[in-house]
């Protein structure tokens, strides 16, 4: 990828941090940095499997996932599998959402390690001395749990289920076989590690399409996150200018990649341009699985395709510069050891010991974010032809502060000339007031 790199900039301006919707303010150190985007440059063999790719950036890049770098950058990685066929119509779309998820993925688990919060719950229960009656002479002479249970009435059932503390809506509907099965051990643990974390500033570094050892095809995504990157992110947000010097900077033609290399270009990229100020590239990618010969149709799903490449790309914008994850992972285990009793046609019982293991895990990862759109533009818009023959939808939005002060001097000379109403005449009432007509 054939980006330029600026060789040094220093970054001094104010970090505004957003807390559950309070920006609060607040000056932090010049921070240098010798190379910018430099991690986006680090190559890896095409031909390399999924994990084979991970490996060889962390190797050339000299990074550990998950690990704090000298200078303080984190990198994760994320991956998913595109659930559709390379040859299917359908895969153009697939692939822009399976990025999607990677890079969701790869930001959530790394929020989650360095933010997360852990609940944990553990339930015993045990209901098992239901003989405590003495009265109850049959159940006395009974020697196991479930002859025990099958002895009971249905009114004994009820008060020894009361006695052992089991609420009484799990019981008081149910049939006195039900009632026999409620008597068990069970043992379950449950886990929740939740995030609510501003996401700010996070950049998706590189990206892999290729085949994984289970010959599915796979999205990966490696992003980094680190303190210049998140001051960056605050100032786009409150529109404030960094002060900063550097060493070289760019046009926009200078910043974009080659066009063949254009579709393996996922989500935001940082430049600064040719006045030296920070700008950001947000590449977004859809595709039509219209296969007809009916032009007109085939020119409708073309025009969505793009509109839909240019929302992602939007989105990846705000959510570089204002966007916050949630993020949840519950465990469930539990172990179900029941006795059952398993009734005769002649009326004895014959226990029955039942095991079960329960293992659910669930994952939400949900990013969400606002900005105004004012300072973007269309940069690049273009069908391009995936390796695998499939037309993709190619939009790259710029923002820089360029365009919002031209934007800002644009609104002033609307405002300047915008008429000014006329003043309004007042009437007095009486004989000085017009005439009234009725028609």
């Amino acid at each position: 990828m054939k980006f330029s790199v600026v060789k040094a900039f220093v970054v001094s301006c104010l970090l505004a941090g957003a807390v559950f919707g309070q920006d609060q303010v607040q000056a932090i150190p010049a921070d240098s940095v010798k190379t910018a985007n430099a991690d986006i440059k680090v190559e890896v063999d095409g031909k390399a499997t999924l994990n084979e790719s991970f490996e060889q950036y962390a190797k050339n890049a000299n990074i550990e996932y998950g690990k704090p770098t000298s200078d303080g950058r984190f990198y994760s990685k994320g991956y998913v599998a595109v659930a559709i066929d390379v040859n299917s119509p359908q895969f153009v779309k697939s692939r822009a959402m399976a990025y999607e998820r990677a890079y969701l993925n790869a930001l959530a688990k790394f929020i989650m390690d360095a933010y997360g919060s852990t609940a944990s719950e553990t339930i015993s229960e045990y209901y098992g001395n239901v003989s405590s009656d003495v009265n109850e002479s049959p159940v006395e002479k009974a020697k196991s749990l479930t002859e025990k249970v099958a002895l009971l009435t249905e009114a004994k059932l009820d008060k020894a289920l009361a006695e052992e503390g089991v609420p009484a809506d799990k019981y008081s509907q149910a049939s006195v076989v039900e009632k026999r099965k409620i008597f068990q051990d069970a043992i379950a643990k449950k886990t929740m590690n939740k995030v609510l974390h501003m996401s700010s500033g996070c950049i998706p570094v590189k990206t892999f399409e290729t085949w994984g050892s289970d010959n599915r095809y796979y999205i990966g995504v490696i992003v980094r996150y680190d303190r210049v990157s998140k001051t960056l992110a605050m100032c786009f947000k409150n529109k404030i200018r960094p002060a900063l010097t550097k060493d070289g900077g760019m046009t926009i033609a200078e910043a974009l990649p080659p066009k063949d290399e254009m579709l393996g270009n996922f989500g935001v990229r940082l430049f600064f341009d040719e006045n030296g100020t920070p700008a950001l590239l947000s590449f977004g990618q859809f595709g039509s699985s219209y296969r007809g010969n009916n032009v007109a149709r085939a020119e409708r799903a073309e025009s969505q395709a793009m509109n839909q490449a240019r929302s992602l790309a939007d989105a990846g914008l705000t959510s570089f510069i204002n966007s916050w994850i949630d993020a949840s992972e519950e465990s469930i285990l539990s172990e179900d050891i029941s006795e059952s009793t398993l009734f005769m046609d002649d009326g004895t019982a014959r226990p029955e010991e039942a095991q079960k293991v329960v293992d659910i895990y669930r994952k939400s990862i949900k990013q969400y974010g606002r900005d105004t759109m004012k300072g973007r533009s269309t940069v690049f818009e273009e069908v391009l032809t995936h390796k695998n023959g499939h037309k993709v939808a190619v939009v790259v939005r710029c923002w820089s502060f360029g365009t919002v002060d031209a934007v800002d001097v644009l609104d002033k000379v609307v405002e300047e000339k915008k008429p000014q109403p006329s003043p309004v005449k007042t009437i007095k009432p009486g004989i000085n007031a017009g005439r009234t007509y009725d028609f």
